[in-house]
């Protein structure tokens, strides 16, 4: 298995012993060591992808696991409560909001609270606005499994997780590199340019730092490969279709005003075409997105609460 410092290296360069290559490994060397500082993975959370690793459909393991986290257990209850979901009677306990709003649900529910969670603190999401950046990370989960659903995909979750996931590195350069972050967020605004051009003017890719977050926190291969090539053109994705399938969600997203910045541009009929779907399928997911803004916001506040 390659090591979590390869994850960066390799999209770098080679480590010819020049000046200029001397000091791009120095820079590497930086990335890495102020990364080193991020909290490890919530106990909930590694549980949790452990469930959609195992058995996807291990409804007492899953209810054990909320139950042993009082906090996700309040947060979990108050989302199932809301009302987007409109229950008849209350909602009290963990085996109801299965019951009632159903397993994949409720676990995919659970896993966006416990790593959300983990960076709510300002610092950590400086420069970013957390409601935004929520919605836009569980909406992109809610259309990848949506796109995996269509495609007939064994698990579905793993889709889900992996749109969950696709953006979590710019939490981490807002959290590590505060001065560059401030610089990316004020080039996007002044040129009106996608994140995605304004990193790579300082020298940084949330890409590349999530998948090295994802390997660090020891994820499946799936997640870090996903992340790392979720904005490359379909001719990089021959390891793994998943990229793909998360950048369609992805810019599906931005098309319905659920995206953050202007959206990277993307090729989306080749998109559509590599993944085996159409157009008309497309344009179907998105009009069955009328409810999703106001299920992620629910679950957003109670994040921020």
């Amino acid at each position: 298995m390659k090591s979590s410092y390869s994850v960066i290296t390799e999209s770098l360069g080679n480590n010819s012993a020049t000046a200029l290559d001397f000091s791009i490994q120095r820079r590497r060397q930086e990335i890495i060591k102020r990364l080193e500082f991020l909290p490890p993975l919530p106990t909930a959370a590694q549980e949790v992808l452990s469930i959609v690793a195992d058995d996807p459909k291990d409804i007492i393991r899953l209810e054990q696991t909320i139950r042993h986290d009082p906090a996700m257990t309040s947060q979990l209850l108050k989302v199932a409560n809301c009302a987007a979901y409109a229950p008849r009677t209350a909602i009290d306990t963990v085996q109801r909001a299965i019951v009632y709003l159903g397993f994949s649900r409720v676990r995919n529910i659970a896993l966006s609270l416990s790593i959300f969670g983990l960076f709510k603190s300002k610092k950590a999401m400086k420069g970013l606005k957390q409601e935004e950046f929520w919605t836009h990370a569980i909406a992109t989960a809610t259309v990848s499994r949506m796109l995996a659903l269509e495609r007939d995909e064994e698990n579905t979750e793993v889709s889900f997780t992996a749109g969950l996931l696709h953006d979590i590195g710019r939490i981490a350069i807002s959290a590590c590199f505060p001065e560059e972050w401030a610089d990316i967020l004020k080039y996007a605004e002044e040129e009106d340019c996608p994140l995605l051009v304004a990193e790579r003017r300082v020298g940084l890719s949330h890409s590349l730092i999530g998948a090295w977050l994802a390997r660090n926190w020891g994820l499946p291969e799936i997640y870090v490969k996903t992340i790392a090539t979720h904005h490359l053109p379909v001719k990089h994705h021959k390891a793994t279709h998943m990229g793909a399938l998360v950048q369609l969600a992805d810019d599906i997203c931005h098309k319905i005003d659920m995206g953050i910045f202007p959206a990277p541009g993307i090729q989306r009929p080749v998109l559509i075409a590599y993944l085996g779907l159409t157009e008309d399928l497309v344009d179907e997911i998105e009009k069955q997105l009328g409810e999703l803004e106001e299920i992620t916001k629910t679950i957003t506040d109670v994040i921020e609460c």
